[in-house]
């Protein structure tokens, strides 16, 4: 046994019965029962930097798989997180260490540390990714789209009762000042200077200098899911406006946006909270 360790758009949910054995990524956050395939065993402690969390799985049947290592879509825990952050995260495995689970499998392949990607779902209908975000212990990455809603669902509610991560304030990206520690995952809140085009691109800028103030990029699709959804680019000028997803350094931040549930308007009232 190894050792121990508010709200977007919204899109409706695949409504598939979750298979008995690893099944497919669109089946990771649909509602019903669930058959158990494995028994959670332990939590890998998480090394420095920001990763996605990964446990350990003991398969309960012969045509599972035996023992297996899962790294979970869809939760990020940020290099940023603070001891309230990972103490949530040690108090959700530690209660959930040997519970039934059916393990969801979002890539047919190991990845190259012989690793296993996807859900583990439980049986009382949610996932161990949601309980993980309802405790604050993480943010959700929207780009995987299957439990998308529901983890942003989750996450609200840490948010609302400022659980976990939800405590700090430096979890956040400030968009209008200089960023340091990229690339990295980014929850990023700023007020937009202007909107530009350039060919099929749209720019979200935070700052008139294009060489060293953050920018999030939209690609024609994300444009038009956005004006779809009711919320066309050119009404976020001079918005306060929170983003979230992996960011790199191309003179200032630079992001591209790959979900519009990864966009959200921020509240004129900040919640943000110190350590």
């Amino acid at each position: 046994m190894l050792a121990a360790l508010r709200l977007a758009v919204v899109f409706p949910l695949v409504t598939t019965l979750l298979a008995a054995q690893p099944g497919r990524a669109d089946e990771a956050c649909t509602d019903g029962p669930v058959t158990p395939t494995h028994r959670i065993e332990a939590a890998l402690p998480p090394p420095a930097g920001t990763v996605r969390p990964a446990i350990a799985l003991e398969g309960l049947r012969p045509a599972a798989e035996s023992a297996v290592i899962v790294v979970l879509d869809g939760v990020v825990l940020p290099a940023r997180a603070g001891k309230a952050a990972r103490a949530a995260y040690s108090d959700v495995m530690a209660g959930l260490q040997g519970t039934p689970a059916a393990f969801v499998a979002s890539a047919e392949a190991p990845d190259r540390r012989g690793r296993r990607h996807g859900v583990v779902r439980l049986e009382g209908g949610d996932s161990l990714g949601e309980r993980l975000l309802a405790a604050g212990a993480g943010l959700a990455d929207v780009s995987f789209a299957p439990c998308a809603t529901r983890f942003l669902a989750a996450e609200a509610r840490a948010r609302a009762e400022k659980r976990g991560i939800w405590r700090q304030s430096r979890i956040w990206t400030n968009l209008n000042a200089a960023a340091t520690g990229l690339p990295d995952f980014v929850l990023g809140r700023g007020r937009v200077a202007s909107i530009g085009r350039s060919g099929r691109t749209t720019y979200i800028n935070f700052g008139g200098n294009f060489r060293t103030d953050a920018t999030v990029r939209l690609r024609e699709a994300m444009t038009s899911a956005l004006v779809a959804a009711g919320q066309p680019p050119e009404s976020l000028s001079g918005r306060v406006i929170e983003v979230r997803g992996w960011a790199n350094r191309r003179d200032g931040l630079d992001m591209e946006l790959e979900s519009p549930q990864a966009l959200r308007l921020a509240d004129a009232a900040s919640d943000l909270r110190t350590d």
